[in-house]
């Protein structure tokens, strides 16, 4: 936008000179006392100051005055300038962006605006630092359509410095209180930004310790079968039964399990000395409660102008993810036959035995991701945008299990002059996939025509895209190729009808509607739908309110349909139609026969801007959600589960569950209604600097200078500033109804689809901060309700209680440079302390005896426990 000065001369023309300089001035000592990146600004007082001031001194000049119109009518609920955003202390875009998408309840991906132009994802800016951020505007739901999104999706709207140029370095180590973990986090960031034109490179490594099961004392099940490291022996082939009557009668007693004793050649007397007190191994030092892991993360981007009415953004993304896992040990059942010559027996036995080294699991995953966006401003106020993304990745993973069973003993071989763990066989099952998708799309948005009551917006897309899935495991004949094609078209339309802005309606406010089709074609699944509808009405300045409708017909994503199958053993489930714990082999992977799902959304929501002057605003959401034939992954544990896929969990004789087959379904219908309110405040605390007074004569002049130097004094000594945000979600209704003919699972009764018990009915999330520019405290409590499990347990209906459950965390970061003034090394460096359940509280869960079942001990909730990260941050 251009505006035109006239000429003007004396002590008229010398004034924007002066008052450039003084903002100038300004930018400088925001960099020498605060700002750890080298910006033009540093506080959005200073950019006010900054922005009063010519671009040029020279007379008859045009003055350029730099902004993002799209969104000028649309109020934000929530804007942060620069000192906001150091409120968080965070280290990069995407975190900070995570942090506001629970504040807002985003349950959406939003749509991203840079310095008035889409990005097209988060990886082209999540990775820049916070300190290149001028300004950041969450806008409502429907603010997208203006810039090619949906109709119900909100828009994160920033604003960059003009000119940055900065390496940063971030260390952070973590431990738990309770001891036995410990990870660290490294980051080295790149950022370059000139005008149009900014660059940034990422490198990201995390390194997490092993958590074994032994390290919190957890209680291991006993099995059926008494496998130890020393062995045991049972009766053969009724694994429970009497051992030999020969045993009983030295015993004295009936003997079904009897240490195996030290020696080449036991005699039955030996065996009868440990008759019924058989050898038992805690498996918990080789099992973990959460796996080592290892990430690597290299994110490059680059976006420069390749015209003035040309821009294009470039991305690379490498990936790499490995984690190891500690199974429990094997275990091998041998058969000695009454005729073997070192059995004392005078019948058939069996040796319950278990390895010295654990099984192990290693996963790992390899990707690629490259991605490009033209973006074109055309006549009239269009925007053209091609946006091409590749992405390829490989998982790989390495599960070993045991197969001796019911193995015979050779004649040749003394089972107990042998170690026998060394005969046990192990197999290891080797599964491999690789996914690449290819996807080019192109968008026309802009305004077609103009109505009385403002300018409407359109968006024209096409999309192609292609994806493939080739996989192969042990457990499959041959391997699985699938090949998918898509061609998409969609088409949405925002249309003022009343506003009070442009003087049409005035009495009705701000009344606009929106509406969306989208048509998509799939080779292997046939044509897809999505369409929605948007209200949105502002009476008064106060008061916004939306309603929205939205359908929508999907396939199952193609890593569903051709995943390996991959089968783990000794993987510790509840069982609810036993009330056991039991240790069982489960099968994972895809499932090609997985249906096409429908999803119906209709929302109304509310914000209310109370006393804008300390940002105190109040929103409320209503969601109704219904989902017919939704995929899921089939849950492990759960009454209504079993009952309904007999076919997925196999059970041996006694009726001890044993397999678990959890690969995804498809089930009937999902129907979820929820209520979504919360409130915000960001109050400044006590008053803002005092800049010394001016001796000008001027006192329009002295004005400005006063401001210019009030600015200077923020970034100095920034305002002390209270912040309060809470969220209360409440469940009216959650029901899951698995196959046409059975009851509905009522989430909120007792019901349940997985080893978590039923929903939650209220959850509360809050955060209170008491922050100065980049020193603060913020505090956040994570509040879930009650809920409960119904289940059996020793052939009785029982009900399982999970008790409400409070989580308090705890961030304090500092300026260095505040702490240590006289530091030169302090400058642009940031110390923080996070505590992650302060409290070190877990959840409970408890029968109608007050019992806990083994799969819900405390420390199976929640491994970590408290948790205290120390991170240093550097800008040079």
């Amino acid at each position: 936008m251009k505006l035109k000065r006239p000429g003007s001369s004396g002590l008229a023309a010398s004034r924007p000179l002066r008052l450039m300089l003084l903002a100038s001035t300004s930018s400088l000592l925001a960099v020498a006392g605060a700002a750890p990146v080298h910006a033009d600004s540093s506080t959005s007082k200073a950019d006010a100051a900054e922005a009063q001031a010519p671009t040029s001194t020279q007379q008859g000049q045009d003055i350029v005055v730099t902004g993002n119109a799209l969104f000028h009518d649309v109020r934000p609920e929530r804007l942060l300038d620069q000192q906001a955003v150091a409120s968080y202390g965070l280290s990069t875009v995407d975190e900070l962006v995570e942090e506001l998408e629970a504040e807002v309840g985003s349950d959406e991906e939003p749509v991203f605006v840079v310095n008035g132009e889409r990005v097209y994802d988060l990886d082209d800016i999540g990775a820049y630092p916070v300190e290149v951020i001028k300004q950041l505007q969450v806008l409502p739901r429907g603010s997208a359509v203006r810039v090619g999104g949906s109709p119900t999706q909100r828009v994160f709207n920033l604003t960059l410095n003009n000119k940055a140029r900065s390496a940063t370095v971030t260390l952070a180590p973590r431990i738990s209180t309770e001891g036995d973990w410990h990870s660290v986090r490294g980051e080295l960031l790149l950022t370059s930004l000139d005008g149009r034109r900014r660059g940034n490179i990422a490198l990201r490594v995390r390194d997490e310790h092993a958590l074994l099961e032994s390290q919190r004392g957890i209680i291991q099940p006993t099995g059926d079968i008494p496998y130890a490291a020393g062995g045991n022996v049972i009766a053969y082939p009724d694994l429970s039964g009497e051992i030999d009557p020969i045993l009983t009668d030295a015993a004295g007693e009936v003997v079904t399990v009897a240490p195996i004793p030290p020696g080449a050649s036991p005699t039955i007397e030996d065996f009868a000395a440990g008759a019924n007190d058989p050898n038992v191994t805690d498996t918990g030092p080789f099992r973990t409660l959460r796996p080592a892991v290892r990430n690597y993360d290299f994110n490059a981007t680059y976006t420069a102008p390749l015209a003035s009415w040309l821009t294009s953004t470039t991305t690379l993304r490498l990936g790499r993810s490995e984690n190891r896992s500690r199974l429990g040990l094997p275990s091998g059942l041998f058969v000695l036959d009454a005729d073997h010559p070192a059995s004392p027996f005078s019948q058939s036995v069996a040796l319950a035995i278990l390895g010295a080294e654990p099984l192990r699991s290693r996963y790992r995953r390899d990707s690629g991701e490259g991605n490009m966006t033209l973006t074109a401003k055309l006549g009239g106020n269009w925007t053209l945008a091609f946006n091409g993304r590749h992405t390829e990745s490989t998982d790989r993973t390495r599960t070993e299990r045991s197969t001796s069973f019911n193995e015979p003993i050779d004649d040749s071989v003394n089972p107990f002059a042998t170690d026998l763990a060394g005969l046990i066989e192990l197999s290891t099952d080797r599964a491999r996939s690789h996914y690449r998708t290819t996807t080019g799309q192109l968008t026309l948005n802009g305004s077609p025509f103009h109505l009385p009551a403002g300018d409407a917006s359109a968006t024209l897309e096409g999309r192609l895209g292609w994806q493939d899935v080739h996989s192969e495991s042990r457990f499959a004949a041959q391997p699985t190729n699938i090949h998918r094609s898509e061609q998409a078209i969609r088409a949405s339309l925002d249309v003022p009808i009343a506003s009070r802005r442009n003087g049409f309606l005035p009495q009705i406010g701000e009344l606009s509607a929106s509406a969306e089709y989208a048509r998509i074609h799939f080779s292997d699944a046939g044509d897809s739908y999505r369409s929605a509808l948007g209200l949105t009405w502002e009476p008064a300045d106060f008061i916004r309110l939306r309603a929205a409708a939205e359908k929508a017909k999907d396939p199952a994503p193609i890593e569903l349909l051709g995943a390996p199958t991959i089968v783990t053993p000794l993987v510790r489930l509840f069982d609810p139609l036993t009330g056991e714990t039991v240790d069982v082999t489960t099968v994972s992977g895809g499932n090609p026969d997985l249906g096409a799902q429908s999803t119906t959304t209709k929302t109304i929501s509310a914000i209310l801007r109370l006393v804008p002057s300390i940002g105190l605003q109040l929103n409320g959401e209503y969601t109704d959600l219904e989902v017919r034939s939704f995929v899921s992954g089939l849950p492990a544990t759960s009454q209504q589960i079993m009952l309904a896929f007999p076919e997925r969990f196999v059970r041996d004789a006694d009726g001890t569950l044993t397999l678990v087959d959890v690969r995804p379904v498809n089930f009937a219908n999902h129907r979820q209604e929820r209520i979504h309110w919360g409130l915000s405040l960001n109050a400044p605390l006590g008053r803002g600097p005092r800049s010394a007074p001016s001796s000008a004569a001027d006192g329009e002049e002295s004005t400005e200078q006063a401001a210019t130097a009030a600015a200077i004094a923020e970034v100095k000594h920034p305002r002390p500033r209270l912040q309060l945000t809470v969220n209360h979600t409440i469940l009216l209704n959650d029901k899951i109804l698995i196959r046409p003919g059975l009851e509905p699972v009522d989430l909120l009764g007792g019901g349940a689809v997985g080893i978590a018990g039923g929903r939650v009915r209220h959850q509360l999330d809050a955060t209170l901060a008491v922050t100065s520019g980049g020193t603060g405290i913020r505090l956040g409590a994570l509040w879930r309700g009650a809920s409960r499990l119904d289940t059996i347990i020793d052939g009785a209906n029982e009900e399982l209680r999970f008790s409400p459950l409070l989580t308090l965390n705890l961030r304090a970061f500092a300026d260095a440079k505040r702490l240590f003034p006289r530091s030169g090394f302090a400058s642009g460096m940031r110390l923080s302390l996070n505590a992650i359940n302060i409290t070190n509280d877990r959840q409970k869960v408890r029968d109608s005896f007050g019992n806990t079942p083994l799969q819900y001990q405390p420390a199976y909730r929640d491994p970590l426990g408290r948790t205290i990260e120390f991170e240093i941050r550097k800008v040079f």
